[in-house]
């Protein structure tokens, strides 16, 4: 038998398993960790079909309907900011945003549901 030293107890060389900077003071993780669930194939596949699918989508929309929805779901801008910008009411804005996401809706209960 030839003993292989990497399999031995002993020395590892002196270099951590981890780099000691993701932990805190009293050894917590610092930024935890992100679960493989999360980030297993099938859910990275699906969430690329799924962004296909709303990019395909939001294109369909109406353009009132489409520039309210990304600027407020896509860029994250309040509705006010997203009245001035546009040139139109709050209501009006509102309407839109309802619209638009019903139909954004509608199209991924489509796509699920499909399989």
């Amino acid at each position: 038998m030839v003993p292989v030293s990497w399999l031995e107890d002993g020395d590892h060389g002196g270099e951590p398993a981890v780099d000691p900077a993701r932990f805190d003071s009293i050894g917590d993780w610092a930024t935890p960790p992100v679960p493989w669930t999360e980030q297993s194939p099938e859910v990275l596949l699906l969430r690329k079909e799924i962004g296909a699918v709303l990019q395909r989508e939001l294109e369909t929309l109406a353009p009132g309907q489409r520039a309210v929805v990304l600027l407020r779901d896509v860029e994250g801008c309040p509705s006010d900011e997203v009245c001035e910008i546009l040139g139109i009411g709050e209501a009006n804005q509102r309407v839109l945003l309802h619209r638009g996401r019903s139909k954004l809706r509608a199209a991924l209960e489509r796509y699920m549901t499909r399989g």
